[in-house]
């Protein structure tokens, strides 16, 4: 009796551990989605390529860490490397290594390029654009000690080397904490009428939005939404919710070009990194159709046409932004009736002011104040998310299962005891 009673107290502890670690196994929503170009239907892309518009002549930049530009997806498309390092050594833009940096690098040009095979199959919004993409190096890279002429960070470093190479569009989906030497760069691109797009945080990362450089004037900060137009959830089921969005756009449960280790497979993943280069694609889209237009010209349009309809742009806290992006709409406004100027100025870090924009137009490129070294580093850890985006929690996992099991150890041990305790006293439990 005292045995049978001991399994019993074994198994049902085991059940506890069971019944507490299950909802945190993978869900059904990372399985490969069937329909994981579901954003190319919403968006009308078909449509808009058949009726001509597939970004030819528009310059595109896109900032990340490495890129394989030899994969199948990138066949026929007008791809070029960027040669400018951010190291003298270690940072470079090109890798045939299938790691989470170079997997990331490489699925989102190809969200604006691509022509849909490979792995992933992954289709691109504007593929006959011109892309130049400029490379951070790998995620932990060598930090750079050696000032530059410009006396610029890594990020500043791209940034300035895409406008100089006449981009219109800039798309980062990473994120970095905001430096004084950045302002100079986001001033001379607003000058220069470039567009700049860069993916808000996701829900999994731990940072401060409203320092990064997501935040600063006059750029155009995109958060995720799923394809029922819901933001990112929480871990405990609420909303993610980034003030300081612009706009949002498609980025849950698409494909990446590869797995970890494997070009010939692919693994669908979320976060707002897949949301940028769509954006900067529609932007690209329209600068083509009107070319005459600045940037700054274009984003006027692009918060004018959100949720499909054409209104007075007003912007929420919710984490909406302005609304939806939405191509079809934004490719029936005629950016030449807006200023040349960024409609996006009183943003959290309230820099570059509009003098610093003005004497940019003026001067050029203006060097920020002598700094004593660069750095090769993302202030937020988890900036270049997996694509596959489960494996970030993994570690809570790990870490939770461990607790479950000292805890079902314990209860395993004060019923045994007691039990033995009962039968010694001859009594029943």
């Amino acid at each position: 009796m005292t045995r049978a009673r001991n399994r019993r107290a074994v198994w049902t502890a085991m059940a506890v551990i069971a019944a507490l670690f299950i909802p945190f196994a993978p869900s059904p929503a990372f399985a490969k989605d069937t329909d994981a170009q579901w954003w190319a239907d919403a968006y009308g892309v078909d449509a808009t390529h058949a009726a001509g518009f597939t970004g030819a002549g528009v310059k595109v930049a896109v900032i990340d860490s490495q890129i394989n530009p030899n994969l199948p997806v990138f066949a026929g498309r007008n791809l070029s490397v960027s040669e400018t390092r951010v190291c003298a050594t270690g940072s470079e833009p090109v890798s045939d290594v299938a790691d989470s940096g170079t997997i990331h690098g490489t699925t989102m040009a190809a969200m604006i390029i691509g022509n849909g095979t490979g792995a992933g199959e992954v289709r691109g919004i504007a593929p006959d654009v011109d892309l130049t993409f400029y490379g951070l190096g790998p995620k932990n890279g060598p930090d750079c000690e050696e000032p530059t002429d410009d006396r610029l960070g890594n990020i500043g470093t791209l940034m300035k080397a895409a406008v100089d190479d006449g981009a219109q569009v800039i798309s980062m989906s990473y994120g970095s904490g905001t430096r004084d030497y950045d302002v100079p760069v986001m001033a001379y691109a607003l000058a220069r009428g470039v567009a700049v797009v860069i993916s808000e945080p996701n829900s999994f990362e731990i940072a401060a939005s409203a320092t990064d450089i997501a935040s600063m004037n006059g750029v155009v900060g995109v958060s995720e939404v799923n394809r029922a137009g819901e933001l990112q959830k929480k871990l405990d089921g609420d909303p993610f919710v980034v003030p300081e969005t612009t706009v949002v756009a498609a980025g849950a449960n698409l494909p990446t070009v590869g797995a970890p280790s494997d070009w010939s497979a692919t693994e669908n993943g979320s976060g707002s990194s897949f949301a940028a280069p769509l954006v900067a694609g529609m932007l690209a889209l329209a600068a083509q159709k009107y070319p005459e237009a600045t940037g700054n010209q274009l984003v006027h349009a692009l918060i004018a046409s959100t949720n499909g309809t054409v209104h007075e742009p007003v912007r929420t806290e919710n984490g909406y932004g302005y609304g939806a992006a939405w191509l079809p709409t934004l490719l029936t406004v005629d950016p030449l009736q807006y200023p040349d100027e960024t409609p996006l100025m009183g943003k959290p870090l309230g820099t570059p002011t509009a003098d610093q924009i003005a004497e940019a137009r003026a001067q050029g490129f203006v060097a920020p104040p002598s700094q004593t070294q660069r750095r090769n580093t993302f202030d937020r850890d988890d900036m270049q998310e997996a694509p596959v985006s489960i494996m970030t929690f993994v570690p809570w996992v790990i870490g939770l299962l461990i607790v479950l099991v000292l805890i079902a150890g314990a209860v395993t041990v004060f019923v045994i005891t007691r039990q033995r305790r009962q039968t010694r006293e001859g009594t029943t439990p």
